[in-house]
């Protein structure tokens, strides 16, 4: 059984299964909170599209965001490898507040674009970082591939998650 759309939005994806670790059931997770303090403090997560609860051990950290993870219903390396590829969530409830101009990447995917002193629009296709800081994916009405704009105050003047919009003030060169 699969949850909707909607029944998604009340959670985030705070990381990934991507690998089955030693033979007693553990597991690789990748980690995508910047505050890991959740991993430690939320006693149910949810694994899979069909938002299983379980609980999780984080163990220990092997490397920057990965981490090995027990899960008590893996028991067995093959029980382990079952889970390989499924997204770990958690309730937006257990979520710190955020300070002003600070947003969670899911808020801001799909937004629609408007471009100051053009024509063109578009919308927030993905959210990424790649350690040089965050990157808007967008893709605009009149353009087939998508554009990477720099989410930063040079290129984005307001967002309004109210009306679902985010206005870009692009650098001259971006959109060329």
């Amino acid at each position: 059984m699969h949850v909707s759309n909607k029944q998604l939005n009340n959670y985030i994806t705070v990381g990934k299964v991507v690998n089955s670790f030693g033979l007693n059931g553990q597991v690789k997770v990748k980690v995508y909170l910047e505050d890991l303090k959740l991993l430690k403090s939320v006693n149910i997560f949810c694994v899979g599209d069909a938002l299983l609860k379980r609980k999780i051990e984080f163990l220990n950290n092997t490397k920057q965001s990965t981490w090995i993870a027990a899960i008590p219903e893996a028991k067995n390396k093959e029980q382990a490898d079952r889970l390989k590829g499924k997204s770990i969530y958690i309730e937006k409830k257990y979520l710190p507040a955020l300070m002003t101009d600070e947003f969670y990447y899911k808020d801001l995917k799909g937004l629609q674009i408007k471009i100051d002193g053009s024509i063109q629009k578009g919308f927030v296709s993905d959210v990424f970082n790649f350690g040089s800081g965050d990157i808007l994916e967008i893709s605009l009405d009149d353009s087939k591939p998508t554009i990477y704009i720099p989410f930063n105050k040079d290129n984005v003047s307001k967002i309004d998650l109210a009306k679902r919009t985010i206005l870009l003030t692009p650098l001259k060169g971006l959109l060329a």
